[in-house]
């Protein structure tokens, strides 16, 4: 015979294409099942119980598809052709305990990497070489086969479904944990301890059997959103899809082996709420700030170097303790290198000693009556090099009320405003800004908010 059984599967769902039988009229699969059971064709199973050798050859030819089928695929043949024989002596439908030997054989098949289809080719095509023996006999009676050919189909479409969905539910199961362990390595890359020597031997053991190269240098993007982020956020996909579109890749989100191509792509993932982009380095690098606009408006990003992937955590704490100075600085809407930050992040290094100094500086003025409106007064005096007029026009009143309040904090702070005493009052109000609340902080370019146009 020169057909063979091929097996489709679409959508977790079982299509068998096979040779053309010419069956009763009535042997359809959306029909009531006709007959009292499996006694209708059971004289027609006997002879077959000595042919089971014969058929599997058939079987295992037809699954070999013109090649020579080796020992285990006859044993699977014939394997296949005597689970037929026993389901249909059960009844014409194969009942839950017979079905699930198939269910567990193409489970083991897809766990060992294989495809599904020759499992449903060898089944499918063991009730094909069954009804071709059976009716090659002569004086078979009409009803019994019948029976036997309704009952084959059935059969057939019971144990496709069967391998088919179990086939698909080990390949997810296997899929669910290969992206647990391709997350837990990204997890390691992201957060090993600082000084953890073991922990970087062993990380690089990993990325080695990961296909990755360890020594390939990477800018960590840290971000945030302004909400929490998960892997699964629509809008981290749409950061990802643009990055694809911006190096021509493919990103790997939450998959650490997009760094290991010939040709590196970024990984895109999220840590405690926060973006993270793992952009290569050297002739690969790109600009994320387009690709990050996806988040919509108002996120703050940082980034630092990590020369190569053991170092990606350090990195990563780089850029976590400067992302809290630009929130802070209302850095918004662009990346900022993590060392633009030092001043800020060493001020902010004891910041009860911070506090206490700006209390010192500019508690005279913020204890004073209408002292929020000498503060900001103070502060766009000197955004603007000392010119009343400028100040004035920042803050919308008119050059004498400047003028007006600047006497004012002199009286207060207990000397003129010369050169020493600016430069102190100037990082006493930067001290400030950094130690305000995060809500509170101004978003870059914002003028200072004006307490209030009373000339007091």
């Amino acid at each position: 015979r020169g057909d063979s059984v091929v097996a489709l599967v679409r959508q977790d769902k079982a299509v068998a294409r096979q040779h053309r039988v010419a069956y009763p009229a009535d042997m359809q699969q959306d029909r009531p099942i006709h007959g009292a059971g499996a006694e209708a064709y059971a004289s027609l199973l006997d002879p077959l119980d000595a042919q089971v050798d014969a058929l599997g050859e058939q079987v295992a030819h037809d699954v070999a598809r013109g090649a020579e089928p080796d020992a285990a695929e006859r044993e699977a043949s014939r394997a296949a052709v005597r689970w037929l024989l026993a389901a249909l002596r059960e009844g014409p439908v194969p009942r839950p305990a017979q079905l699930r030997s198939l269910r567990d054989g193409a489970a083991a098949q897809a766990r060992d990497g294989g495809p599904v289809q020759p499992v449903l080719d060898r089944t499918l095509s063991a009730g094909w070489v069954a009804w071709a023996a059976v009716t090659a006999e002569p004086g078979v009676p009409g009803p019994a086969l019948a029976a036997l050919g309704e009952a084959l189909l059935r059969t057939g479409d019971a144990a496709a479904a069967a391998i088919a969905d179990a086939h698909a539910a080990a390949e997810r199961e296997m899929a669910t944990r290969s992206a647990s362990a391709l997350r837990g390595l990204l997890d390691e890359l992201l957060e090993l301890p600082e000084g953890d020597e073991a922990g970087r031997a062993r990380l690089g053991r990993r990325l080695a059997e990961a296909g990755i190269p360890s020594d390939r240098a990477v800018g960590v993007v840290l971000v945030d959103a302004g909400r929490d982020l998960g892997d699964g956020d629509r809008s981290v996909t749409d950061v990802a899809r643009a990055l694809g579109r911006a190096t021509g890749s493919v990103p790997g989100v939450g998959d650490p082996r997009a760094l290991g191509g010939q040709v590196p792509a970024p990984v895109v993932a999220t840590m405690r709420g926060q973006l993270v982009l793992l952009l290569p380095a050297g002739r690969w690098s790109v600009d994320p700030t387009p690709a990050l606009r996806a988040l919509g408006d108002g996120w703050a990003a940082v980034t630092a170097p990590a020369p190569a992937l053991p170092d990606t955590a350090a990195a990563v704490r780089e850029a976590a303790a400067s992302l809290v100075v630009a929130v802070r600085l209302g850095l918004r809407d662009r990346v900022v290198p993590a060392g633009e930050l030092l001043l800020e992040r060493a001020m902010l290094a004891a910041p009860g000693q911070l506090a206490a100094a700006v209390e010192r500086e500019l508690g005279p003025l913020e204890s004073a009556p209408r002292g929020g409106a000498l503060v900001e007064t103070l502060a766009a005096y000197l955004a603007e090099r000392e010119n009343v007029r400028a100040a004035g026009r920042r803050l919308g009143v008119a050059p004498r009320t400047v003028a007006y309040r600047l006497a004012r904090v002199e009286r207060l702070l207990g000397g003129p405003l010369d050169a020493d005493r600016r430069l102190r009052l100037a990082t006493a109000l930067f001290a400030r800004r950094l130690l305000a609340p995060r809500d509170d902080a101004p978003r870059d370019g914002d003028a200072p908010r004006v307490a209030g146009r009373s000339t007091a």
